[in-house]
């Protein structure tokens, strides 16, 4: 029987663990690095999300594991190179965070343009300095959305109903009813707003760097509910000190969790009022959860019945 374990129960309810079962013994529980290097060799098939950072030592101990079903649509948590040498089958997400995580870049813009966060917090103290928290109107602005898959169409359209003029950069899409720009160049010198929607390459690695902030139209605003690594850390919090922009949102980190209070964008975010940073929750909606989770267990089910056995070595 195949042994199947879910490392981030939380986010797979019953009819999904219902599912797996059906294709074998499911175990499903959050294990720290060291119970899943235990476990991991006893493994036919493993279902995670973004917090389960699968490596190639931790493939390497996978010696019986023949399918790692991601509920997610990026795969840079899993070293794919590795999983395609040692023979196994990777299968991810398409489409199902599209409403959620275009959703959710709309809400981070809003409360960003409008400050929102530090408008509770003065008034949590106790505070009504009004004055304090003009805001900034999304009607007749510009919005760049770099990368126009599911996720930036839909934002695209979102952003049509406030009024906004909407232009994309994707060198692999066309699109009739998005305005489409030649080069980042000509999308950063552009946008009052710049969304991130692009999938992480080597090629979209650190995109958005010191040269891409210095080529930004005049202190906009730079939403990242892509990837981390598609920002250069640095690059970003100069641009926030300087003025160069004039705020961000990052749902997106490189190294996730952050486990570290003392991290350098949670210690900025914590005092300035200029940067939104939260945990990654573009795709937390209980409906993008549950269509997520079913998704994944049916591909897994179905790769579990046409994968060969990998034989464990003596």
């Amino acid at each position: 029987m195949n042994r199947i374990l879910v490392t981030e129960p939380e986010y797979f309810d019953r009819e999904a663990i219902s599912v797996l079962s059906k294709s074998g013994q499911v175990i499903a529980r959050r294990l720290d690095r060291g119970e899943l290097a235990r476990i991991i060799p006893k493994i036919d098939a493993i279902v995670v999300r973004v917090e389960t950072h699968l490596d190639s030592e931790l493939l390497r101990k996978a010696k019986k594991l023949k399918v790692i079903g991601s509920a997610t649509t990026g795969l840079n948590h899993i070293d794919m190179g590795h999983a395609k040498r040692l023979g196994i089958r990777v299968v991810n997400l398409h489409g199902t965070h599209t409403e959620s995580t275009a959703e959710f870049t709309i809400a981070l813009l809003l409360a960003l343009t409008r400050k929102i966060p530090w408008a509770y917090s003065s008034l949590d103290r106790g505070e009504w300095k009004r004055y304090r928290f003009i805001g900034t109107d999304l009607y007749g602005k510009t919005l760049g959305i770099l990368g126009l898959g599911r996720i930036g169409k839909r934002v695209a359209r979102y952003a049509k109903a406030f009024g906004m003029e909407v232009i994309a950069y994707d060198p692999y899409v066309s699109s009739r009813s998005v305005k489409m720009v030649n080069s980042l160049g000509a999308l950063l010198g552009r946008s009052d707003v710049i969304t991130i929607h692009a999938m992480l390459t080597e090629e979209t690695r650190e995109m958005i760097s010191g040269k891409e902030f210095r080529l930004m139209k005049r202190r906009p605003f730079l939403i990242n509910t892509a990837r981390g690594d598609i920002v250069d850390q640095d690059a970003l919090l100069a641009a926030l000190r300087s003025g160069r922009i004039r705020g961000a949102a990052e749902d997106v980190f490189p190294n996730e969790p952050i486990a570290d209070k003392r991290d350098r964008l949670l210690a900025y975010a914590r005092n300035n009022q200029n940067l939104i940073v939260t945990p990654h929750l573009g795709a937390s909606t209980r409906e993008a959860v549950h269509s997520a989770g079913i998704e994944i267990a049916r591909k897994v089910s179905d790769a579990l019945k046409t994968c060969p056995s990998r034989p464990v070595p003596s």
